[in-house]
């Protein structure tokens, strides 16, 4: 859904008279940082998978240090042209899986899903550390993956996410557009 998101966007900043050639000219404070914060969101889902001995506080540090990566990164650029309401999506799904110790809160999926797709598998086995079913004794659970967005996509959104995609759209039209010099220092 995040692609679909971005080529909209592209779409919406050529309408506007914009160039794909107007991205070349934002410059990125420290992009490794998020590099980094999506290699240490590919290991964690590559050792669950494999059934590596995961721990519940390993997963709760990888996920902490991703989302610190993406907040420096994102206070580094925060001169960019709504790259706060893409923060404002990161901290509510940071704010959520860190206040319950790691884990996102996601509404009962097997309905939408079906029991053999591999997270839903993983997820009622308790291998799934990233995710957990809503309980009572989950924190925030309104800012988990509730919103369910059917076919094509067939998964589960959090407002965080919403906010996010938004953020996203909003940006790369906007550099595509090119209608500003302030929005790429």
């Amino acid at each position: 859904m995040f692609y679909c998101t971005l080529a909209a966007a592209v779409i919406t900043g050529l309408i506007r008279g914009g160039k794909l050639t107007n991205l070349t000219k934002v410059k990125l404070n420290h992009p490794w940082l998020v590099f980094l914060s999506a290699l240490l969101d590919v290991g964690l889902l590559a050792l669950i998978k494999n059934d590596f001995p995961v721990t519940r506080p390993m997963a709760f540090i990888s996920l902490s240090l991703q989302y610190l990566l993406l907040f420096v990164f994102l206070w580094f650029n925060r001169r960019i042209a709504y790259s706060w309401v893409i923060a404002l999506g990161c901290f509510l799904n940071g704010l959520v899986i860190l206040i319950n110790k790691g884990s996102m809160p996601l509404a009962e999926i097997g309905p939408y899903i079906g029991k053999s797709e591999f997270a839903n598998s993983y997820l009622l086995n308790g291998k799934l550390l990233t995710y957990h079913t809503i309980n009572e004794n989950t924190l925030l659970w309104f800012l988990g993956d509730v919103i369910w967005i059917p076919a094509p996509f067939k998964i589960f959104i959090s407002i965080g996410d919403l906010i996010l995609y938004a953020g996203a759209f909003l940006l790369v039209q906007h550099l595509i557009a090119g209608k500003t010099k302030k929005t790429i220092e």
